[in-house]
């Protein structure tokens, strides 16, 4: 379970910003929250909402998330000559982007909080860390610097962190993390948190293709494809079965374009026609027929598609206990099904296994006192000097009852753009125009 994630230094956040699961003293919408053993302090949250202005800083949020994940699980892996780590600082201060980035996220895994993070630039990790919290005590299992003459320091702990710490310490480059190293190695203990990351950790970016994930999971798992067609018959679409069968790419399903050039052409029919794939097909009723019509799951709308498309994750992390984060929930999605997804989040009932979702959105309509506590409504601004900040609806004093929706939208919690009417310049009136007919009197 998430905790909180904390950053600084990374594209449009400059300072250091904390983003945080645990739920605030507010006793509204109880099932919202769940208790977690080894951390009795507070309950946390099921779901957050994050809302902001258009370049405000949501999608940065997510694309930390996704990097700070993507480099655990790929720092140790080859780099092409002069190929630099995929980090990037706050550009628009000069000293800043000088400087490395810093994350830290804290999350519980068997019952114990850990503190993971590190501090890094494109040319090398600067420092790294991890803490454990058993029965709520500290113990840092390791923490990585450097001296001023460029030579790695390491402190290992002789107690709580067992195994020939040194030896994967010689074998992690500079532009690896040691947690990853050890986990290449099989360490007993560091391999189940490089894990955590791996299956509890899910990262959704606005541009990421998941179709193919879902139609894998409705081909082999037949009470996942029963949901799933459950799903859309209660969302109203028409739909009152999905059908999931295994097929082969054929020429026409490439769709390649006439003018491509001939050995390019035969490349591609050769690499991929006859490939395994998934034919997914939807059935509907007939209106005044006891007869059924299928068709292809394309010829859907792109809202029917988007909802199949998102299913699949929403499904796997509901059953594994992980957590999701995902940039703009709500794209292609009526405002009613949107809300629903929520609720199967925030529901004990159709989530008892404590996933957690983290998402962006534009949907107004979930503003709502019924549907998220104050605690799980979070927004994104930018400063005059470009840069995000990121703060809860919690830190501000709301009455009960206030209508949170009207509230946003006149700009109470700021996260709101100040826009002026878009200028439009006329058209110029070029030497070729014709002159305008002039009538005779």
């Amino acid at each position: 379970m998430l905790l909180e994630f904390r950053l600084r230094n990374f594209r449009s956040y400059a300072a250091e910003k904390r983003f945080t699961l645990v739920a605030g003293p507010g006793k509204e919408l109880p099932g919202n929250t769940m208790d977690a053993e080894g951390f009795e302090r507070a309950p946390l949250l099921r779901s957050a909402a994050i809302y902001g202005a258009n370049a405000s800083g949501k999608s940065n949020l997510v694309h930390a998330f996704g990097f700070f994940r993507s480099f655990v699980l790929r720092s140790t892996e080859a780099r092409e000559e002069g190929e630099k780590i995929a980090v990037l600082p706050f550009l628009l201060d000069p000293k800043l982007a000088r400087e490395p980035s810093e994350f830290e996220i804290t999350f519980l895994f068997g019952g114990v909080r850990h503190q993971y993070g590190f501090v890094v630039s494109q040319e090398r990790v600067h420092e790294e860390w991890l803490i454990a919290y058993p029965r709520g005590k500290p113990q840092e299992w390791f923490h990585r610097t450097w001296d001023r003459a460029g030579n790695p320091e390491w402190a290992f702990s002789r107690t709580h962190l067992r195994g020939d710490k040194r030896q994967l310490a010689e074998k992690t480059l500079p532009e690896a993390l040691f947690l990853s190293v050890a986990a290449k190695w099989n360490h007993p203990q560091i391999e189940p948190i490089y894990e955590w990351f791996r299956r509890k950790l899910r990262v959704l970016p606005r541009r990421m293709d998941i179709n193919s994930f879902t139609r894998r999971q409705a081909l082999k798992n037949a009470v996942f494809l029963e949901w799933l067609s459950d799903v859309l018959r209660a969302a109203d679409l028409g739909i009152s079965r999905v059908i999931a069968q295994e097929g082969k790419i054929g020429s026409d399903d490439l769709r390649l374009h006439p003018a491509l050039d001939p050995d390019v052409r035969k490349y591609i029919i050769d690499k991929y026609v006859g490939s395994p794939t998934v034919d997914v097909r939807t059935r509907r009723r007939v209106s005044g027929s006891a007869g059924d019509v299928e068709w292809d799951l394309e010829m859907e709308s792109d809202g029917t598609q988007r909802m199949f498309e998102l299913l699949g994750p929403i499904y796997d992390v509901l059953h594994e206990g992980a957590i999701l984060i995902m940039d703009e929930l709500d794209t292609s999605l009526h405002a009613h099904i949107t809300r629903e997804i929520v609720h199967l989040f925030n529901n004990p009932a159709t989530n008892p296994n404590g996933a957690q979702l983290v998402f962006t959105t534009h949907d107004t309509s979930l503003l709502d006192p019924t549907l998220l506590r104050r605690d799980q409504v979070w927004f994104t601004a930018k400063d005059e000097a470009g840069a995000t900040d990121l703060y809860s609806l919690q830190d501000f004093s709301v009455r009960k009852g206030e209508p949170l929706l009207k509230g946003y939208l006149a700009g109470r919690y700021g996260a709101t753009p100040v826009v002026e009417r878009f200028p439009f310049p006329p058209a110029p009136q070029t030497p070729d125009e014709p002159e305008p007919v002039r009538r005779r009197r």
